[in-house]
């Protein structure tokens, strides 16, 4: 019996030599493979044999495993570190997109047109008759509009753009969780008799890699079954599935364009990802920087329709209030969509019962100026506000004279201008908002909360990706394919296959002396 229990042994170990070597050669194979695990094959002794007289004789090794060499901890810390990265990633993006847009400073920013507007209202004011310098006040002035409506409708764009992404990030979500719910099924079948499906495993590790990127996800199992969820509601339950969905509503700031809002297709609740990529996506394109909210496209429009309502509504007071050539009087210098003065007051009277004529423009806060200025703040806005149209259809419309006002003989009154032009530095001009200030005050602070959440988001990417890289970096450390290991590995596997080959013969050999050649002497 002990040659037999020999032969036994020998073979063990032959068979468990060769399945290291095929593993070595698995890994050697998917040395470049994403998100492949090294494996290894776990051995152990198999159970001695009580031999009378003997003792314990041992029976050779059992190949009893072949596992995925992984950390999870390290697989938990870049699952809850990738999703920051994702969310800022988007953030940094966009906002280079929006410095792009309002390209300060260079000779076509905010500041310089608004200069460029003071400086020809200076240059009328020196000589206000003057058809040259009123015709430069209209074409400064049209640029300066111009420049509000391009700059609102390219905004528009990125805010479209940021709503397409919604979409597309819930499409990636849901195509992810249905190819992780897949894997589940196939991964439970496979291991339910306590083998191991490792490939399988290292594919579904890929895309939860993949999903926590886009949005936060808690991941767990339990019994074979892996479930991952977003906020605490499963996404993926084992081989069931909760899909995300979006709904359509109204966009405040342009009408023509829904928004996307993202919600479970299973009792319409809203889902609010903490961080991510749809996070970043929603953030830019809904932040309106109130209390608790981000500063996203929607901040920069709001705040560009806030510049454009007080250009109207505090140019207008001053200019309305003063005389042009050949005694042109009551007109608007800024409106919205080509309203003139006589449209301005239909509407208004409609909706107050009053006119402009009824208006102290003195006291801002006498309850028709209130009025004035809430029907302003609902109508104008950075994409429709223009130079009124009497002042594009005639320059006399100009009011370069102040209301009971007195000229020196000889010189020409320009005291309306002067006052237009005092609006520049009046650091009441914006008093309703924030900020508040002079215009040139107003832009300042507005660029420099962009310049600080453009800032801040180049450095937390830096931040993230360099700590998700030293992640990656002791993931691979541990899970990561060294060929120079595998191939010290296939040494040592051959020649382990190989004394145990050796030792098949040699084991071969005693049998044949044993069965073939004893007795045969004195035949």
């Amino acid at each position: 019996m002990s040659g037999w229990v020999g032969f036994r042994t020998a073979v063990s170990g032959l068979l468990a030599s060769q399945k290291s070597l095929y593993t070595a050669n698995h890994n050697v194979s998917n040395v470049n493979t994403e998100g492949y695990s090294r494996q290894s094959v776990l051995q152990r002794t198999s159970s001695s044999l009580l031999i009378p007289g003997v003792g314990m004789l041992g029976t050779g090794t059992e190949a009893y495993d072949i596992i995925r060499v992984r950390d999870e901890y390290l697989d938990y810390k870049y699952i809850n570190e990738n999703s920051p990265l994702g969310e800022f990633e988007i953030k940094r993006e966009n906002l280079v997109e929006i410095e792009s847009i309002f390209n300060e400073p260079s000779d076509s920013s905010f500041r310089q047109y608004l200069d460029e507007f003071f400086i020809s209202l200076e240059t009328l004011s020196t000589e206000p008759s003057s058809y040259s310098s009123r015709a430069l006040v209209r074409e400064k002035a049209v640029a300066l509009t111009n420049h509000l409506n391009e700059t609102a409708q390219r905004l528009y764009s990125v805010q479209k753009e940021l709503n397409f992404a919604v979409r597309t990030k819930v499409k990636q979500v849901n195509d992810l969780a249905d190819q992780i719910r897949n894997l589940n099924d196939q991964i439970y079948r496979l291991e339910i008799d306590d083998s191991k499906a490792n490939d399988l495993r290292d594919k579904r590790l890929v895309l939860v890699d993949n999903l926590s990127k886009i949005v936060n996800i808690q991941t767990s199992e339990n019994d074979g079954k892996f479930r991952v969820s977003i906020g605490g509601i499963a996404l993926v339950n084992h081989v069931q599935l909760s899909k995300l969905k979006t709904k359509m509503v109204d966009n405040p700031y342009n009408p023509e364009e829904q928004l996307a809002e993202v919600e479970w297709e299973i009792g319409n609740q809203p889902l609010e990802p903490k961080t991510g990529e749809l996070k970043g996506v929603l953030d830019m394109r809904d932040g309106d920087g109130a209390p608790g909210k981000y500063r996203g496209v929607a901040f920069y429009i709001e705040r560009l329709n806030q510049f454009a309502g007080k250009i109207v509504e505090k140019m207008n007071s001053v200019h309305y209030q003063g005389e042009g050539l050949n005694n042109s009087n009551k007109k608007l210098l800024f409106s919205w969509d080509g309203v003139d003065a006589s449209t301005f007051n239909t509407q208004f009277n409609a909706k107050y019962g009053i006119t402009l004529d009824d208006i102290d423009f003195n006291d801002e806060n006498s309850a028709n100026y209130l009025n004035y200025r809430e029907f302003i703040n609902n109508n104008v806005k950075a994409d429709n506000i223009t130079l009124a149209g009497s002042i594009l259809n005639n320059l006399d419309s100009i009011a370069h004279i102040a209301a009971a006002s007195t000229t020196l003989e000889g010189v020409e009154n320009n005291e309306n201008v002067l006052k237009l032009i005092e609006l520049r530095e009046d650091n009441r001009f914006f008093d309703d908002t924030t900020p508040q200030g002079t215009p040139d005050d107003f832009l300042k602070a507005v660029l420099s909360n962009l310049a600080v959440d453009s800032q801040q988001a180049r450095r937390m990417t830096e931040n993230q990706s360099a700590l998700l890289d030293n992640i990656e970096i002791k993931r691979e450390s541990v899970s990561g394919v060294s060929v120079d290991e595998e191939m010290a590995n296939m040494v040592k596997f051959q020649h382990s296959y190989n004394a145990a080959a050796r030792m098949i013969t040699t084991i071969d050999a005693i049998y044949d002396v044993t069965i073939n050649r004893l007795g045969l002497v004195g035949r």
